[in-house]
């Protein structure tokens, strides 16, 4: 019997020394830290995401376009949505999802990768599922509320023109015949996978980290609301980031905020295929707020957030 508990104890020995004799990835190697190496790679993605949408589109366009003149080529790009969002998908796809997948070697050595990522299932992962679903249902008009608060901000002309002009594309888009299953994919699908895996499972476990949960949540839900350059939606999509970034955490996967962004996302082209003045409706200083149904999300968003903390397995709490 002591045989066996010394052997156990020698077992146990070994596999500490071992895990504490892992190599250390190469960020950690050469001195960088990864919340630095995570923020130079977002600015870095939305360079790259921008070229390689305008080289999609560009090839698109020419085989598309009925003559290769300069202006006909614009008006093609400008009207032509399926090129449009084919562009805007292949950026996601290839510089958020693929070219993440690479960075974060950086970060982690062989083996720990899907776990830096949490690209994994849990024990409650099916539970946070569920309920981060009915969350994004429930927070709606909390996120409406956010968005009216921030249509106070000031915004630069050129960048307000900018978002107006992406708002209208998209409205043309969904009101275009076939947008439905095509703008679940593009506008539901895509990003829920991709964004996810760059701002939830690279960005805030590099940040985490750094500077400790808390710290990761805030700040990745921050970049996360600044990358879509919406100064007056701001607000809104940094809360939703944080919201995506909590369930991520309560979990330790991915799969909560991947589902949860796509029925925020997806839910909304289902909804304006089916009412589609909503598309039409812009969030302004004189909209009326309703100010009992934003009361009441609140308090159902709080303590479906509260509940999801009592899911979060002590032993990984600490």
């Amino acid at each position: 019997m002591n045989q066996e508990k010394e052997t156990a104890s020698s077992h146990s020995e070994y596999q500490q020394v071992y895990e504490n004799h892992k190599p250390a990835p190469w960020v950690e190697r050469n001195g960088f830290a990864h919340w630095g190496m995570a923020l130079g790679w977002v600015f870095v993605a939305l360079i790259a995401f921008n070229i390689v949408g305008g080289i999609v589109g560009f090839v698109g366009v020419l085989a598309t376009a009925e003559s290769l003149d300069v202006q006909n080529m614009l008006d093609e790009l400008s009207t032509n949505f399926d090129i449009l969002f084919l562009a805007n998908s292949s950026g996601q796809i290839l510089i958020m999802a693929l070219a993440t997948l690479l960075v974060v070697k950086l970060h982690a050595v062989k083996g720990d990768r899907k776990e830096f990522l949490r690209m994994k299932l849990s024990g409650n992962v099916w539970q946070v599922t569920a309920l981060a679903a009915v969350l994004f249902v429930v927070a709606q008009p909390t996120i409406l509320f956010l968005g009216w608060l921030n249509s106070f901000l000031p915004v630069p002309e050129a960048m307000a023109q900018m978002q107006e002009t992406m708002a209208e594309m998209i409205s043309n888009f969904l009101k275009s015949d076939n947008a439905l299953l095509l703008g679940v994919f593009h506008i539901g699908l895509v990003p829920a996978v991709c964004e996810e895996i760059m701002y939830r499972g690279y960005v805030q476990r590099a940040f985490e980290k750094s500077w400790g949960i808390t710290a990761a949540i805030l700040i990745s839900g921050a970049i996360f609301g600044a990358y879509h350059l919406q100064i007056s939606n701001f607000l809104p999509l940094a809360t939703l980031g944080v919201f995506l970034a909590y369930v991520t955490y309560i979990s330790d996967s991915l799969i909560p905020a991947m589902v949860a962004h796509f029925v925020n996302n997806g839910g909304q082209v289902v909804a304006s295929s089916f009412y589609p003045e909503m598309l039409d409706e812009k969030i302004t200083p004189e909209m009326d707020i309703p100010v009992l149904l934003v009361i009441g999300s609140v308090v159902l968003t709080t303590g479906l957030l509260y509940y999801l903390y009592t899911l979060k397995p002590k032993e990984q709490e600490s």
